[in-house]
């Protein structure tokens, strides 16, 4: 999204972003949620539920990231695994790399809903 200049009353100002920052969680961009709730807490620590909605969004980017290091951790172990046995094709590793990317995914998401 390009950078806007804002403008009018601070109120309305403080609305419009705090609508990007809803936006942004509804659409899963949760690293552009933290940014512009931290924009809003700097003008206004107060404003609306903006330090709720900022620790949820912490709380997602964080998991989001989780999932995909833990997903790629557990596929490259997955094409290590087929190289020690002996597979050395390029199809048979993209093969484990996909295999073990959706069981990463798969065992970080179950332990995700897990905890929670």
């Amino acid at each position: 999204m390009p950078r806007q200049q804002l403008s009018g009353p601070l109120e309305d100002q403080l609305a419009t972003v705090y609508q990007i920052v809803l936006d942004r969680m509804r659409e899963g961009k949760y690293g552009g949620a933290v940014h512009y709730a931290r924009a809003i807490i700097k003008v206004n620590p107060n404003y609306r539920d903006i330090q709720d909605l900022l620790r949820q969004a912490q709380a997602a980017q964080r998991r989001q990231s989780l999932t995909l290091a833990g997903s790629l951790v557990v596929a490259i172990v997955a094409i290590g695994l087929s190289r020690s046995l002996g597979w050395r094709e390029d199809w048979q590793s993209l093969l484990f790399g996909f295999i073990g990317l959706l069981a990463g995914f798969l065992l970080i998401n179950g332990w995700f809903l897990r905890r929670s």
